[in-house]
């Protein structure tokens, strides 16, 4: 196995994590805001949870996506321990941050993380 093969592996994984990260930052602070009670950690599980369910779910056309919205809404609801309605909230309140920091990021010049930030995390690079 070449050098450059474990470097470009290490990238994938490091690129990875950071965009979970950036990910769960508008779970963070819309359940901050909505829920009163909420961790980093909780929202890295809440993204982590959210993503798998959709990678799963939308394998069925269609009816999947209905799946996986209503998946995302109890996923919420149980980790934060709240109702349906406000699990709601926080979900459309997250999605509404979701595109604020990737505008920021965009007219800040980092336009490539703001563009994989919109496009779901979808990195393309060349090289």
């Amino acid at each position: 196995m070449s050098p450059g093969f474990f470097a470009f592996t290490l990238l994938g994984l490091l690129a990875l994590i950071i965009m979970w990260i950036i990910l769960s930052i508008p779970i963070y602070i819309s359940a901050d805001l909505l829920a009163k009670r909420s961790t980093i950690l909780q929202a890295m599980g809440a993204s982590l949870l959210l993503v798998l369910a959709f990678v799963f779910l939308t394998l069925i056309p269609f009816v999947g996506l209905i799946l996986w919205i209503i998946a995302a809404i109890v996923i919420i609801a149980l980790i934060y321990e709240t109702s349906l309605l406000r699990a709601i909230l926080i979900a459309i309140v997250a999605i509404v941050i979701f595109f604020i920091i990737s505008f920021i990021l965009a007219l800040l010049g980092l336009a490539l993380i703001g563009t994989s930030i919109v496009t779901g995390g979808r990195l393309l690079v060349l090289i």
